[in-house]
């Protein structure tokens, strides 16, 4: 009767400490993201960002849960803030134009928000 007293202890404490659900990605956060888009050494300043929540991967059906242009601030800097992200993982693709060499460029990145804070993302495109 001991031992089997002793085997239920057991699994309940491992039942406790078994893994942590990993947070979930999605609005009703704290995180602000300000996103900019780079190619090359060039700012883009003509873009659309797509953000994909809970993935670390493009998504195949090309479904994304949030798009948003860039704007540009009085100094010329262009870029969008995603407010109010919670923490976890998130895909993130911008698409613009690069009038030096006439051209689209997108590309995209994963990005994990692992804090409540203002964070600075630049997502590296390329032409096609």
């Amino acid at each position: 009767m001991k031992t089997l007293l002793t085997a239920i202890v057991c699994l309940l404490l491992l039942s406790n400490t078994g893994c942590k659900k990993k947070p979930s990605g999605g609005l009703g956060g704290q995180a602000n993201l300000k996103i900019n888009a780079f190619h090359h050494t060039a700012p883009i300043d003509s873009c659309m960002v797509y953000i994909k929540f809970n993935s670390s991967e493009a998504p195949s059906d090309n479904q994304y849960d949030l798009n948003q242009a860039f704007t540009k601030d009085a100094d010329g800097n262009s870029y969008t803030i995603i407010s109010g992200l919670k923490k976890g993982d998130y895909y993130l693709f911008a698409k613009g134009w690069d009038p030096s060499i006439s051209q689209t460029v997108k590309g995209g990145i994963p990005y994990t928000i692992s804090t409540e804070e203002e964070i600075s993302i630049t997502v590296p495109v390329t032409e096609d």
